[in-house]
């Protein structure tokens, strides 16, 4: 008998599941709005907090501050996965939402370079490393919580509702940009319009911080406080017993995110600085992409569910080195059909490999340490993919002059995950508590 079977019924289980993966996604969803607007007004916060003669020059400053988000995530998932291993998932998830929430509010009444100076952009970059703090805690919640619940052939799928609403919150972030390029001119655009898509993350998070207050804990989490088997320091527990799982978890994550910020972020500012488009219709192909994205990840987290996560990952990785090129070949015609087309084909690989990244890391820890591992494998990853991927892309096309660069970047991270996840990865000595090592 599972640990969740012996303190609710079945029927009882299967209810709770449902909520608990709807009120995850949910603040995923939210969470991922709050941290993707950045991105997709990155152009217009680099007039406004890094004026400057050189375009490019401010572009890589703004860029910045968007990786400086990254450097804090380990800490947040630090904090969070402790205090969510020690007194539960539910507490860590509601303090989560609550300080990105005010993050992402507070950035939208920042006032610009030229009525603080110098002290806008210090603002700006505290402000965004908070929302990373807050981001470091909210995957490994949101999966442990998940995986807790649900029952063994569903947890894949309802995992993959993670990322999947994760993706919606980035179609949320692009099409409240793009409105604000269509309803602000240029110049009030920098003016003001920049500040709508921040501004509403403050009633979405104070919705979510409602219905996270309404959830019970997990059933697996409750059973090892009834037994008082929770662990007392989960990080130290996680590094001294777990660092190969641990390794993997990182390996795992670093593609994904490498993935997520140049394939869905970075690539609004692509089109629009590099391949010519405006940034109304840059905000529009990176939205219907994101939207198919949300689409397709749930289906691929059902397949994955069929054939294990680990063999999704495997086919993601397969599809990045076969389907990049084709699609920025098709990016780069200068039409806006064959952009979105070409977008729409590399959101093929990242769909698989989102299903497959979601579904596998909570397979590495056991319950003790589950949010922990997760939280902080995830968040050091996304430290070297998602910090460095959009500033490198950058870099790379500015200093090589090939439009190119991003694609070859995913590449080299697919061949890095076939190698890592293909040669390491086995199954875990006790497949009761969780599936890898």
């Amino acid at each position: 008998m599972s640990i969740a079977a012996e303190t609710v019924s079945a029927a009882d289980q299967r209810k709770g599941a449902k909520k608990a993966t709807g009120v995850a996604v949910f603040g995923t969803f939210i969470e991922y709005y709050d941290f993707s607007v950045y991105g997709y007004v990155a152009a217009t916060l680099a007039v406004v907090f890094f004026p400057s003669d050189n375009p490019t020059l401010g572009l890589l400053n703004t860029l910045l501050v968007f990786g400086s988000a990254f450097i804090v995530r380990p800490i947040g998932a630090y904090f969070f996965g402790r205090l969510g291993d020690t007194h539960g998932r539910r507490t860590s998830l509601i303090a989560s939402i609550t300080t990105m929430g005010l993050a992402a509010g507070l950035m939208g009444m920042l006032p610009g370079y030229n009525v603080i100076g110098i002290w806008a952009p210090i603002l700006l970059v505290l402000l965004r490393m908070l929302q990373g703090f807050s981001t470091g805690g909210e995957i490994g919640g949101a999966t442990a919580y998940i995986r807790e619940w649900a029952a063994p052939n569903r947890r894949s799928l309802f995992i993959s509702f993670v990322p999947s609403f994760a993706q919606v919150g980035k179609a949320l972030a692009a099409a409240m940009a793009a409105l604000a390029a269509m309803i602000a001119p240029a110049e009030a655009m920098v003016e003001w319009g920049w500040r709508i898509p921040f501004l509403l993350a403050i009633p979405l998070a104070a919705l979510c911080l409602i219905l996270r207050l309404k959830v019970e804990d997990s059933p697996e989490f409750k059973a090892l406080e009834k037994r008082d088997a929770t662990a007392h320091g989960p990080f130290k527990e996680v590094i001294t017993k777990y660092p190969k799982a641990l390794g993997k978890v990182i390996s795992i994550s670093l593609v994904q995110n490498l993935g997520t910020y140049i394939g869905t972020v970075f690539v609004a500012v692509y089109f629009s600085e590099v391949l010519g488009f405006s940034k109304s219709e840059s905000s529009t192909i990176v939205l219907i992409a994101v939207l198919f994205a949300a689409v397709l990840i749930p289906f691929a987290g059902q397949f994955g569910s069929r054939i294990g996560s680990k063999k999704l990952l495997l086919i993601s990785y397969t599809a990045y080195i076969v389907l990049t090129i084709p699609s920025f070949i098709m990016m780069n015609q200068g039409s806006f059909i064959l952009a979105l087309l070409g977008l729409g084909l590399g959101i093929i690989p990242y769909a698989l490999n989102q299903a497959g990244t979601y579904g596998s890391m909570s397979e590495f820890f056991p319950t003790r340490v589950r949010h922990t591992g997760v939280a902080f494998g995830h968040s050091t990853g996304a430290v070297i993919g998602g910090g460095a991927g959009p500033y490198l892309s950058t870099w790379l096309i500015d200093t090589t002059g090939n439009t190119f660069m991003p694609g070859f970047i995913l590449i080299a991270a697919g061949i890095y995950g076939l190698l890592v996840i293909g040669l390491t990865v086995k199954p875990s000595n006790d497949l009761s508590s969780h599936l890898y090592r």
